[in-house]
């Protein structure tokens, strides 16, 4: 049967490598001002910036990537007046990589750690200072409406600033999978994302808030279904990965791998195969690839047989792979 293939992309707002080093200050304030929740960078402009941000949209949640290094401390601010100009309505969840900022609103300070979590209302004023440090510093950020979390602003309001406890039950995992999150490659991958995310959002403000319903089986279920795509995805030009690389990887025994895709549609190798021949398919209508033998690219994605890989292109997309790479070939013809 068929394969619906339809690619989502992360977008690049900003990065200051793409621009003359004299510009990049400049280039990186207009930048943050255009940002889903805007603010304004002050501060003495660095001999040094780098600064890259990119966005994808996953259902309601933005993912949004961060990297800021300098040599000097820069202050970005969300104010009242960009508030009362361009206000989402939305919480944003921030997991410090290998911290380098410090963050306050509602009266609290948090100078992040390597893998903090903390959780911020962009209807809210805040700061947030970049640091300097021998490497630059790391964001993930996940923003969603209110809306979407089934719980009252004013319960969440004692939690907003505040960074989430390290012995929070379900914490450590959600760090994992945040720092794991990257742009979904298809629209399946994308509604099965959705899902984690609502999940494991309600979850983790829910449990930080002591309520019963808070990081269930199901949802733990989720995030670890959830790190396995991811690392099977990390891992496929190994033609020798298979369940036991997998659930080692993931810090989980082989039995309780094949017990999380019970009730699921496909089986561990099966999703490696489906992961393995998407990527396949990336490769053959990537321009920039289209000198490269279709044994150098399948190789490259852990394919070690060419006529297995044949038969599984066909039975997943339809067509073959040089039908595929032809019709990458041909300018677009409307009508």
């Amino acid at each position: 049967m068929a394969s619906e293939y339809q690619e989502t992309a992360m977008r690049v707002l900003y990065d200051t490598r793409t621009v003359h080093p004299l510009d990049r200050y400049d280039y990186a304030r207009a930048g943050a001002a255009a940002e889903l929740a805007p603010v304004v960078i002050r501060g003495r402009a660095p001999g040094d910036l780098l600064a890259v941000m990119s966005v994808a949209q996953v259902g309601d949640f933005a993912v949004e990537t961060v990297t800021w290094g300098a040599d000097s401390e820069i202050v970005a601010y969300r104010t009242e007046r960009l508030i009362r100009a361009c206000d989402p309505e939305c919480y944003r969840i921030f997991l410090s990589i290998n911290g380098g900022v410090r963050m306050e609103q509602a009266g609290n300070r948090i100078s992040f750690r390597a893998s903090d979590i903390a959780l911020y209302d962009l209807s809210r004023p805040w700061q947030a200072t970049h640091t300097t440090g021998p490497i630059p510093m790391q964001l993930v950020m996940l923003t969603f409406p209110r809306t979407s979390v089934p719980i009252a602003r004013a319960t969440v309001a004692p939690l907003i600033g505040s960074v989430m406890p390290r012995n929070l039950p379900g914490r450590s995992l959600i760090a994992q999978f945040l720092a794991g999150l990257s742009d979904p490659r298809t629209a399946a991958e994308q509604a099965a994302l959705t899902e984690v995310l609502r999940e494991c959002i309600a979850g983790l403000i829910r449990q930080r808030l002591g309520q019963p319903s808070g990081f269930t089986p199901h949802t733990r279920r989720l995030l670890h279904l959830a790190h396995v795509r991811g690392i099977v995805r990390r891992h496929l030009g190994n033609p020798a990965l298979g369940p036991a690389q997998i659930a080692q990887a993931a810090n989980i025994s082989p039995r309780y791998l094949h017990k999380l895709f019970q009730g699921t549609q496909l089986t561990p190798m099966e999703l490696l195969k489906q992961l393995r021949l998407e990527e396949c398919r990336r490769s053959l209508e990537d321009p920039a690839l289209a000198a490269m033998p279709v044994k150098d690219i399948i190789s490259a994605h852990g394919y070690l047989r060419p006529d297995q890989f044949a038969r599984d292109f066909k039975q997943l997309f339809g067509i073959s792979a040089t039908q595929v790479r032809r019709q990458a070939r041909q300018p677009w013809r409307e009508g």
